[in-house]
């Protein structure tokens, strides 16, 4: 039997619960960015109450204090290090075994050799599998082949359109995808950190209660900070930055190959053997450096 249409699906199975599971930590992250800023707010305007409102005072209070435990909580069980690996490893091993199929689709070594092939893929298959045995609990149901290719290719430039140049027009798209997000999020929490100097200045020269306005700004310095503080934590947990960085660099260095491979490449042979695993390499070390990166909680 072909191995290719098997191991499609099972990369394209672990290709999806890989996703979902980083869909869920980037919702919570936003989630517990959100509440945190919350918290704040209600626990500065709760500060702000005379004492003949003490019962808004409390129930502001006590509002914080529950969505900074929610916060907690949420960052304990779905933002720990148990479920950050799990994401990172699934993606690893989806990554990996896309690698080994489009070598072995494209007749590249080590599946060059027309008789020992396909036990060969099927050795590395098993050798990637084997890495996440103690997470298949988490895997999405079977729903057949995905992006990778189920038959092997028959000539060059399907393995060139299909994985060097996707790649690139992927790598590119992410990029141009976060790259504004990751600009917002700076401006936000430049803009609170400036606002927060400025109001502690004037605080230091009027007094707390700047223009008799009754309010103590004090409170909405912290407020300031700690909005700024949690905006930061969430930016470097997200990677923005890096990724940004990572996947630019990786697209650049595809195109480059792409430039100064060979038109005249024949499949199978040493020199095609060779390009596909320059360009195997790079797609292998941009994974493990955003395994490396990401996977810290």
């Amino acid at each position: 039997m072909e191995p290719l249409a098997s191991a499609s699906a099972l990369q394209s199975t672990w290709s999806r619960t890989a996703t979902k599971l980083k869909q869920t930590i980037d919702r919570t992250r936003w989630v517990t960015l959100t509440l945190s800023a919350i918290a704040a707010l209600f626990a500065a305007v709760a500060s702000q109450f005379a004492t003949e409102h003490d019962s808004w005072r409390l129930r502001l209070a006590v509002a914080s204090a529950v969505l900074l435990g929610v916060v907690s909580f949420l960052n304990s069980r779905l933002l720990g290090g148990t479920q950050v690996a799990a994401w990172t490893r699934i993606r690893a091993a989806s990554e990996a075994l896309k690698g080994a199929i489009y070598k072995y689709s494209a007749f590249a070594a080590p599946f060059d050799d027309q008789v020992h092939a396909a036990e060969r893929f099927n050795e590395e298959r098993e050798n990637i599998a084997e890495n996440i045995d103690d997470l298949l609990s988490l895997l999405e149901p079977n729903q057949g082949a995905g992006s990778a290719p189920s038959t092997r290719f028959a000539a060059p430039s399907e393995y060139i359109d299909n994985r060097v140049r996707k790649q690139i027009a992927r790598y590119e798209m992410k990029a141009a995808e976060y790259a504004p997000v990751a600009k917002r999020l700076r401006r936000i929490e430049f803009a609170l950190s400036l606002l927060a100097a400025l109001v502690t200045a004037a605080v230091g020269v009027a007094g707390k209660n700047l223009f008799g306005l009754g309010f103590d700004f004090i409170a909405l310095t912290s407020v300031l900070t700690t909005i700024g503080g949690a905006i930061l934590a969430h930016t470097e947990a997200s990677r923005y930055d890096f990724l940004i960085a990572t996947y630019r660099a990786t697209a650049r260095r595809l195109d480059n190959e792409l430039s100064c491979s060979n038109s005249s490449l024949v499949v199978p042979s040493p020199e095609w053997s060779s390009f596909v695993e320059r360009c195997e390499s790079i797609l292998a070390a941009e994974n493990g450096a955003w395994q490396a990166k990401c996977g810290k909680p």
